[in-house]
């Protein structure tokens, strides 16, 4: 549990069509087609955009190797990985963090998926430090 204390907190995890940020104020996000799930009719299928917006915090100084996975709850198989670039940062006694990542998956089938956010441990196993559900529709559902 000690290694839960040492990385970034996750604050928000938003997934959304688009995410953007402002031309006119910086850390401000615009966000479009906030989502929970999708839906399509044939699979495996690949949505043409797929945002994961992310607001971390730490009280503490330094750079952290944080990583991504979206998981197919029926299977327990990992169908998106990637590393967060860049690495979330943290200046003079911690702050917030905001990120954003592209999700390009293949979705095999409709089912429950779960987002998860990841920080690497130099020294021990790696920590979840965020999961957020997130459900792909056949067709009409």
């Amino acid at each position: 549990m000690a290694g839960a204390v040492l990385t970034p907190r996750v604050r928000i995890m938003a997934i959304c069509d688009g995410v953007r940020e402002s031309r006119t104020e910086s850390g401000v996000f615009n966000l479009k087609g906030l989502r929970q799930e999708i839906a399509s009719d044939a699979y495996p299928f690949v949505p043409s955009r797929l945002w994961l917006l992310l607001l971390l915090s730490s009280p503490r100084t330094g750079e952290y190797t944080c990583y991504i996975r979206v998981v197919n709850d029926r299977t327990d198989r990992t169908v998106f990985y990637s590393y967060l670039e860049p690495r979330p940062r943290f200046e003079f006694d911690g702050g917030l963090s905001a990120n954003r990542i592209p999700i390009r998956c293949t979705f095999p089938k409709a089912g429950p998926y779960t987002v998860q956010v990841w920080f690497y441990q130099d020294d021990g196993n790696d920590v979840l430090k965020g999961e957020m559900p997130f459900y792909v529709a056949a067709g009409g559902e």
